[in-house]
Formats: structure tokens, C-alpha cells, sequence
């Protein structure tokens, strides 16, 4: 009874793991796994990473080289390459996820060797950072993983007059298009008014959005905006291009909540002493008989 027992239940197991396996998708041939691109991803951040230290300015024939000499290494040919870019571009959660990956690696790379993680760190005395989501983020020009938006309610600490800055570090990926990263920052005031900042950025370095609110002291009552990517069109199609690497991955996100000093009242201005006034008015003269 036990040998018939044990030899169901490996039948049982046997149809589960093959309805399993037929039932999970399988890549297209001289495709990469999504292990197999991230590691060539990886290394292709680090070697960009790497060249972008040299003091002399890199040409497209050194980025085409730099990207060759990667795939030595992993052994694959420019053609293997562009069949599995193009797969990933065009199963964006997919490669999304890969990112993510490698964005953690990266970091772990940075601890690993002595630096200090880019996540939400303590501030000055007078500057918090209270951004709520994920500080590192990577956005592509598949919908919806174009933009990604945020909506904050400051709380209790927010002063009549306080400043937020909103700031973050730029990476762009492009195989080639017009580089675009928008960043939207929109605060309403406990009035109802409303301030709009917004920045541009169309290469790798610092962005930053900040508002200014010292002249008029008002109170914040919430902050909301978005981070969006370009979109670059096909110009026969006039349709996103799908199958062209195009990201950006946005890093060190920080929301800094910066405390202001109200100004001090202005000191008044003293009048001048009555002894400093002369009566033109001459007295009356007595006159004697």
C-alpha cells in the first residue's frame, strides 16, 4: 500500500512539474535569458561608468568599442545581441525588472568597496528628506513606464515659509534619439495658490527643482508632481519606436524639506528730541508806563 501511495504521489508531481513547464513562456531561439542580460547590462554600466572617468572626451567610436569589448566577454556576437535588445524592448516589465536588478547590484558594488549607500540619509539640522517612494527608479519610453508621478502631504514639522527641493542624479541609456528627462514639482499653498517648478535635462549629472517661498512665507499644503521621459517618435510612423534602447534611471532621489528663519521685524527709526526744535514765535514784550 505505501509503495502505491509513494508511486501516485510521484505521478502527481510528475504532471504538476509538466503542465508547469508547458505553461511557462519560452524565450524565441538566440534569445538571452533575463540572468544572461542582466549580467551584460551590468557590465556594460560599468564599463560606461568606468570610461567616463578619463580625463579626454570619449567619441562614438569609443562607445561602439567599449560596448564590442563587453561582448567578448560574454562571449556573444553583435547580431545575438540586437535579437535578444530587441525581445526586451518590446516586453517592457520584463526589462524593467532587469534594471531594477541591476540598479540593486550597483549598489551593493558601491557598499562593497567602501562607499556609502545613495538611499534617504540624514540631513542638516534645518533639512529633511521626506520623499515617500523608492529613491532609485528607472523609467523607458514603453507606456507606462514613461513617467511616474508622486503626491505628498507634508506634515506637523512645516513651517509658514519653508522651501522644498527636489533633487536626484541622471543616467541616460541610449543606443541613439533625442535625450529628455522633464521634472515636474507643483506645491498648492494653504491659500490655494499654487507654484509650478520644473527643470529639463538632456544629459547624465544633477537635476533640481526648488521652490522659493522665503518673500512670501506662505504654508505648504501639499507637493505633487512627476518625473517623464521623451518620447521619441518614428518619423515614418509617428509611433514610439519599440526596439531602440532608450532609459534613463534616476538615482539618489531626494525631496529636502529645507526649515526657513522668518526675517526680524525691522528695528524703528527714533524721532528727533523735542530740545532739537526752536520756537520762531518771540515772546511778548511788556511795555512799562
Amino acid at each position: 500500500m505505501k509503495r502505491l501511495f509513494h508511486t501516485l504521489a510521484l505521478c502527481i508531481v510528475a504532471a504538476l512539474l509538466s503542465v508547469m513547464t508547458s505553461c511557462a513562456p519560452s524565450l524565441p531561439d538566440g534569445v538571452l535569458s533575463s540572468k544572461e542580460m542582466e549580467d551584460v547590462l551590468f557590465d556594460f554600466h560599468i564599463a560606461q561608468a568606468l570610461y567616463e572617468t578619463r580625463e579626454f572626451h570619449s567619441t562614438e567610436s569609443d562607445i561602439v568599442a567599449l560596448r564590442a569589448n563587453v561582448l567578448k566577454k560574454h562571449g556573444l556576437t553583435q547580431q545575438e545581441w540586437d535579437n535578444s535588445m530587441s525581445y526586451y524592448c518590446q516586453h517592457a516589465d520584463e526589462l524593467h525588472r532587469i534594471y531594477i536588478n541591476i540598479n540593486d547590484r550597483v549598489e551593493r558594488n558601491v557598499i562593497a568597496l567602501g562607499g556609502k549607500s545613495q538611499g534617504v540619509q540624514g540631513e542638516e539640522a534645518d533639512t529633511a528628506n521626506v520623499w515617500k517612494g523608492s529613491p532609485d527608479i528607472l523609467l523607458m519610453q514603453q507606456t507606462p513606464y514613461n513617467i511616474l508621478s508622486y503626491d505628498i502631504t507634508p506634515d506637523s514639522t512645516f513651517q509658514d515659509g519653508d522651501n522644498v527641493s527636489l533633487q536626484c542624479d541622471t543616467k541616460f541609456i541610449f543606443q541613439d534619439g533625442y535625450k529628455s528627462l522633464s521634472i515636474i514639482m507643483v506645491v498648492t499653498f494653504s491659500n490655494d495658490s499654487i507654484s509650478t517648478m520644473t527643470t529639463n535635462i538632456s544629459r547624465d549629472g544633477h537635476g533640481i527643482v526648488t521652490l522659493n517661498n522665503e518673500k512670501d512665507r506662505l504654508h505648504i499644503k501639499n507637493i505633487k508632481g512627476f518625473f517623464m521621459l521623451g518620447r521619441n517618435l518614428d518619423a515614418v510612423t509617428t509611433k514610439p519606436t519599440t526596439t531602440t534602447l532608450r532609459l534613463v534611471s534616476v538615482r539618489n532621489i531626494k525631496l529636502l524639506h529645507l526649515h526657513t528663519t522668518p526675517p526680524p521685524p525691522p528695528t524703528p527709526v527714533p524721532e528727533p528730541a523735542d530740545s532739537a526744535k526752536t520756537d520762531t514765535v518771540p515772546p511778548p514784550q511788556v511795555i512799562q508806563n
